[in-house]
């Protein structure tokens, strides 16, 4: 399924967010605006496939959740966001939303099964994954539904200072999924350093990141000690609101002297 400009991609407000209806549009739009003001192009894709031929274009590596030929999903729970600028791709996210309706979260983490259909015959050899502590407290209580972000991507010279791109795809991730799927939360995991540097709550404005995940993956045996990403709905709520009241810092283009401007 082709990409189509973001806007596009909405379609009608869930019933479960009708009374954020207004502010739910309102931060949609102001993110449309502001990626234009900017001369950037924001496109939307509603499906798993055409988000991972984005990542391959840009040499990231494809997670299983995005990768139908692991997890499929259907049309329409997943969204792919898509930056562009003159130069090609300038960013990446996507999110795919789970339902759980016997077991909980911790359970489809501790399985794979959040990653594989059939976890036995697809994962690799070696592959363990164990979820302790506040991590799986939190992950245990969700028995309903949540999306997933992930192939998160930013290009080398957009870095840094110059934008702040996870922070804001994740609003535009958020809203859109409140938009679509209605209250829903949000969960990821990433490599415990990354927490330790403060990178993750920083740049990404993360409500929860909480100990402690163990996967261990043969491609990738020096990556072990993992943590839970997670928003709550209330929280994504408050940041669609601060956005939509145009509160929130947006994108910083700098100039030849890499200074922002």
């Amino acid at each position: 399924m082709a990409e189509r400009p973001f806007l596009a991609g909405i379609g009608p407000i869930h019933a479960e967010c009708e009374s954020r209806r207004s502010e739910i549009q309102e931060s949609l739009i102001r993110i449309d605006r502001d990626f234009h003001q900017a001369k950037l192009d924001l496109q939307a894709c509603d499906d798993i496939d055409t988000f991972k031929d984005r990542l391959r274009e840009v040499g990231k590596y494809v997670p299983s959740a995005f990768d139908s030929r692991f997890k499929p999903a259907r049309t329409g729970d997943c969204i792919g966001l898509t930056v562009r600028d003159d130069a090609g791709i300038a960013a990446t996210l996507g999110v795919r939303l789970y339902r759980f309706t016997v077991t909980s979260m911790a359970d489809h983490l501790e399985t794979l099964s959040l990653f594989y259909s059939n976890p036995a015959e697809q994962m690799i050899p070696g592959e363990r994954l164990s979820i302790q502590g506040d991590a799986d407290a939190y992950a245990s209580r969700l028995q309903d539904k949540v999306y997933w972000t992930g192939g998160l991507w930013v290009r080398p010279d957009l870095r840094g200072r110059q934008t702040n791109f996870p922070k804001l795809l994740g609003i535009a991730a958020g809203s859109m999924a409140h938009a679509r799927w209605g209250r829903v939360g949000m969960v990821s995991v990433t490599e415990k350093v990354m927490a330790e540097r403060g990178l993750v709550s920083k740049s990404y404005d993360m409500q929860h990141v909480l100990d402690s995940i163990i996967w261990t993956h043969p491609a990738r045996p020096e990556k072990k000690e993992w943590v839970l990403l997670a928003k709550d709905a209330d929280y994504i709520a408050r940041q669609t609101l601060t956005h939509s009241a145009g509160e929130v810092p947006l994108i910083y283009r700098v100039d030849e002297n890499r200074r922002i401007a």
